[in-house]
């Protein structure tokens, strides 16, 4: 071979070479892609945990005995919807020997859903809640037990003192 076709690129070469810049350009564009989807999710999910915080704070003072479904507006159009059911039977409260036992407290399941302007679900939650209803007579008092007197330690018999051996 002479000298002057050495001295530059063959046309094979050339084009391995651009295969090889565009392989190493794809798996950048790749992560590039990756990258951006995941901070699209996790700009989601920042955005999911601040609406179901409102939804907390929406729902902190229903009483779900009283209001067991019911619906609230947040901005942008969003909507809060509640359901509770109840996962306890009622019972009264401890009450106190002047007044009596004034309430029947029962527990709920609070199941909350988060909808946008187009009402697609954007969040849920769920949490246990305590429904109260105030009696129309108060029922009588029941003093709790006494507890149990705590048990007496038992003391170790003395020891013999350890002879010194010699």
């Amino acid at each position: 071979m002479s000298a002057a076709r050495r001295a530059g690129f063959s046309l094979i070469e050339a084009l391995v070479a651009l295969i090889i810049a565009a392989l190493a350009l794809s798996a950048a564009l790749a992560l590039q892609q990756q990258l951006a989807d995941g901070q699209r999710r996790y700009q989601q999910a920042l955005a999911t945990a601040a609406l179901e915080r409102d939804a907390m704070a929406l729902t902190a003072d229903i009483n779900p005995t009283a209001q067991p479904t019911g619906a609230a507006t947040l901005a942008g159009g969003r909507t809060v919807r509640w359901t509770a059911t109840p996962s306890s039977g009622p019972m009264l409260n401890a009450g106190s020997a002047g007044a009596g036992r004034r309430f029947e407290l029962r527990l709920y399941r609070v199941w909350v859903q988060i909808f946008d302007e187009r009402n697609a679900v954007v969040g849920q939650l769920s949490f246990d809640r305590v429904g109260w209803r105030k009696l129309d007579r108060p029922a009588p008092f029941i003093a709790p037990p006494t507890p149990p007197a705590p048990p007496v330690p038992l003391q170790a018999a003395p020891q013999p003192a350890p002879k010194d051996q010699l």
